[in-house]
């Protein structure tokens, strides 16, 4: 957890030049919109990191993971029941908009299968969702094709679906899916939300020492529109350094 006290302090010191205070005063809500958003895209930047390891050691992707673990949801506590969806292409399809808390993104699935006498087989899906571009490639490759034996087969992600694919010859009955949720939101008391509720205190839920990369992104954003060149250049350099 990171304390909102110690981001809302972090951001006024380095927003303002600490001898002489000089630039303006940020209101609390909108310093809470930065951190939120900033938050938002902190995360984001983890999971492109960790889905695009061009050049990256395998060491270096595990620590991306790792900086969100506190979001991730457990496959057990999310079992989404399968419809056919498309009898020619032997599409399974499940609802992301019933799951709680709020779906973010994908990490990893499998699902509960039955083939003749098999019953309740565990069924491993990719970790790569599956682009409509390559589904045809996929389900038509004897290499990459669903199958029931070698226990795998392909995801898709669309309209707030997950999909899943079969060869056929196999039965889907349930999904359980693990996923990214999204954050509490960080919050303080001392203002009323746009919607006529008081605001509280909330810290964020991140690990402590993605502190100083949280306060940058919520620094560069505030220095961006209130025109504060120094402050938007040194939050720029430092979050070079951290990526």
């Amino acid at each position: 957890m990171i304390s909102v006290d110690s981001l809302l302090y972090k951001i006024d010191q380095k927003l303002n030049k600490l001898s002489s205070n000089e630039h303006q005063q940020i209101q609390l809500e909108d310093k809470i919109l930065a951190l939120n958003e900033a938050q938002l895209k902190l995360i984001k930047q983890k999971v492109d990191g960790a889905a695009t390891p061009l050049g990256v050691g395998m060491n270096a992707i595990r620590k991306r993971y790792e900086d969100l673990q506190v979001l991730i949801e457990s496959y057990e506590d999310h079992a989404l029941p399968l419809q056919l969806e498309n009898k020619e292409l032997n599409k399974w399809v499940a609802d992301l908009s019933t799951l709680s808390p709020e779906y973010m993104f994908y990490v990893d699935a499998y699902l509960l299968a039955d083939k003749g006498n098999c019953k309740d087989r565990r069924i491993w899906m990719n970790r790569d969702l599956l682009s409509h571009g390559d589904l045809q490639f996929v389900l038509n490759n004897v290499h990459y094709k669903p199958s029931f034996e070698y226990q795998e087969t392909c995801v898709s992600i669309s309209s707030n679906e997950i999909a899943t694919f079969t060869d056929g010859t196999f039965t889907p009955t349930k999904l359980y899916l693990s996923y990214l949720r999204y954050p509490e939101y960080i919050d303080k008391v001392g203002y009323v939300k746009l919607d006529g509720t008081n605001s509280i205190d909330q810290d964020c839920e991140l690990n402590g020492y993605l502190e100083d990369e949280l306060v940058d992104l919520a620094v560069q954003d505030i220095a961006g529109y209130t025109e504060n060149a120094g402050a938007m250049s040194t939050s720029q350099s430092r979050i070079q350094k951290s990526e």
